[in-house]
C-alpha cells in the first residue's frame, strides 16, 4: 500500500474521533433551546454502535487472515520436512 491509501482499522478509528467531536459539539450551552438535539445525539450514538460492530467484525477478519497465513506457513513448513 502506498502512503496515500488508509486500512479499514485507520477509517474506523478516524469516525470514532469524528463521532465523538460531533457528540461533543452538542453540549447543552451550545444547543440550549434547540429541540433537534436529542435526535441529533441518538442518530450520532447510533453511529458509534455500528463503528463499534465494524471494528469488532474487522478485528476478527483480521484475526482469522492470521490464523489462515499460519497455517499456511505450517503445511509449507510440513511438506518440506516429508
Amino acid at each position: 500500500m502506498n502512503g496515500n491509501t488508509l486500512d479499514p482499522a485507520r477509517i474506523i478509528s478516524i469516525l470514532e474521533i469524528l463521532l465523538a467531536q460531533l457528540d461533543a459539539s452538542l453540549s447543552p450551552q451550545m444547543t440550549e433551546g434547540d429541540t433537534r438535539t436529542d435526535l441529533l445525539k441518538k442518530r450520532i450514538s447510533g453511529f458509534k454502535d455500528q463503528t463499534a460492530r465494524l471494528k469488532t467484525v474487522l478485528r476478527k477478519h483480521q484475526d482469522a487472515e492470521r490464523r489462515k497465513r499460519a497455517l499456511v506457513k505450517q503445511n509449507r513448513q510440513n511438506t518440506r520436512r516429508h
